[in-house]
C-alpha cells in the first residue's frame, strides 16, 4: 500500500478506544499498512504502553500542546493519513491536518455526550466533524453527526478448535468489565451481588478502575480484580454483565463474545444489534439490579445443550460482522481519499 496510518489519541486508561486502538493496528498490520500510535500527552498510562508493547504496536508520545503536534505532523511526508480517536485529539488533530495539510480520518466512540465542561467538548469535536471523513461505531452516535458512516467495532478472532468446558454446573462466575463511572452502572453491579448474596450458585467479579471504585462493598459473593490484563480476564469470568446506562458499541462485550463467554446486557447503544435475545445472550429492557438478577436465573436454569448453543451462536455472528473483514474495506477508502459512500457495506 502506498500509505502509511498514524493514530492519533489522547489516552490516561485502558477502556474501549484503547482496546479499539489495538486491534485496528492488529487489523492494520495484517493488511501490510504501516501504522503507529501518536499520543498528544504521556499520562503515564503504563498498562495501556505495556499492552501495546505486547502487541509490538510502536508508539510516540507529544508534549500536550498544538505546537508539538503541528511540527509532528508537519514532519510526516504526504503519504500519512491521521486517524484521531477521543474527542480531544479529534479536535486538535482536524485542525492540525487542515494547517498541515493532511488527510484526517476520525472515529467516534463515545455515546454519552457528558456534562461540564466534557458536554462542550464533545459538542465542538461534533462541529468539527466537517473536516474529517467520520466514522461512528454505532449508528445512535451516527445520527448525532452531520456527515458519518457507520463502522462497527471488530476484534482479531482466533480459529481454534474451541473445546466445551466441563464446568457449566459449577458457579457461574459473573462479571463487570469497564471504567467504574455510573454511565458504566456499577452501582447496579453492586447491588446486584448484595441482592444474590445467598445464591451459592453464582459469583461477581469486578475488574477496572474509576471515580466509583471506593463504593464497591464487601461482600462474601463480591472480587474485585483492579486493572487485570485483557487475556487474564476472561479466564476468571463465565458471563459478562454489561448494566450500561449509555454506551455506542463496547469492546468488552466482542472481546467477550470472541472468548466464548455468555452475555448478559441492558439495550443500550448498539447492543440490541448485536445480542439477539436468547439466542446470542440475555437483553434487559430495564437493566436495574432485579433485571439482572432475572436473566442471571434464566441463564442457571438453562439446559447444557442450549448454552453451548448460545455460544455458538454468539461466536459465528462475531465471525460473520465483526472479524475486521468489512472495516477494512471501508478504512482503505478513507485512508486512500475515495468516496466512502460509494462503498459501504450492508452491515
Amino acid at each position: 500500500m502506498n500509505y502509511n496510518v498514524v493514530l492519533l489519541v489522547d489516552s490516561s486508561m485502558i477502556g474501549g478506544i484503547e482496546t479499539h486502538l489495538v486491534e485496528l493496528s492488529k487489523l492494520l498490520s495484517r493488511n501490510h499498512i504501516e501504522c503507529s500510535i501518536l499520543f498528544y500527552k504521556h499520562h503515564c498510562n503504563q498498562g495501556f504502553y505495556d499492552m501495546l508493547d505486547k502487541e509490538n504496536i510502536s508508539y510516540d508520545f507529544l508534549q500536550g500542546n498544538i505546537n508539538s503536534l503541528l511540527k509532528k505532523l508537519s514532519s510526516f511526508n504526504n503519504q500519512t493519513v491521521i486517524h484521531t480517536h477521543g474527542y480531544k485529539a479529534g479536535i486538535l488533530g482536524r485542525i492540525a491536518c487542515k494547517v498541515t495539510n493532511k488527510r484526517c480520518i476520525s472515529t467516534f466512540h463515545a455515546g454519552e455526550a457528558g456534562t461540564g465542561k466534557v458536554k462542550l467538548y464533545n459538542k465542538l469535536d461534533r462541529w468539527l466533524c466537517a473536516l474529517s471523513t467520520n466514522f461512528a461505531v454505532s449508528n445512535k452516535i451516527k445520527d448525532t453527526l452531520r456527515n458519518a458512516h457507520l463502522m462497527e467495532n471488530f476484534i482479531s478472532l482466533q480459529h481454534t478448535k474451541y473445546i466445551p468446558p466441563n464446568n457449566l454446573n459449577k458457579p457461574m462466575r459473573i462479571g463487570f468489565v469497564g471504567r467504574l463511572s455510573f454511565e458504566k452502572g456499577p452501582d447496579i453491579f453492586f447491588q446486584l451481588a448484595k441482592n444474590m448474596q445467598q445464591n451459592k450458585g453464582v459469583e461477581f467479579h469486578v475488574f477496572g478502575q474509576g471515580p466509583l471504585q471506593s463504593d464497591i462493598p464487601v461482600l462474601n459473593n463480591l472480587l474485585y480484580h483492579g486493572l487485570t490484563d485483557r487475556g487474564a480476564i476472561w479466564e476468571k469470568i463465565d458471563a459478562l454483565l454489561i448494566c450500561s446506562r449509555e454506551e455506542g458499541l463496547p469492546m468488552t462485550l466482542l472481546e467477550a463474545m470472541s472468548q466464548r463467554k455468555f452475555i448478559i446486557s441492558s439495550s443500550v447503544g448498539a447492543i440490541p444489534s448485536i445480542i439477539e435475545d436468547s439466542k446470542t445472550g440475555f437483553l434487559m429492557p430495564e437493566g436495574d439490579a432485579n433485571d439482572c438478577q432475572k436473566r442471571i436465573e434464566q441463564l442457571l436454569l438453562l439446559p447444557n445443550v442450549q448454552k453451548l448453543k448460545m455460544l455458538d451462536n454468539a461466536y459465528n455472528m462475531l465471525d460473520e460482522r465483526f472479524s475486521g473483514k468489512k472495516q477494512f474495506l471501508l478504512l482503505q477508502q478513507a485512508y486512500t481519499g475515495q468516496d466512502v459512500t460509494e462503498f459501504l457495506p450492508n452491515f
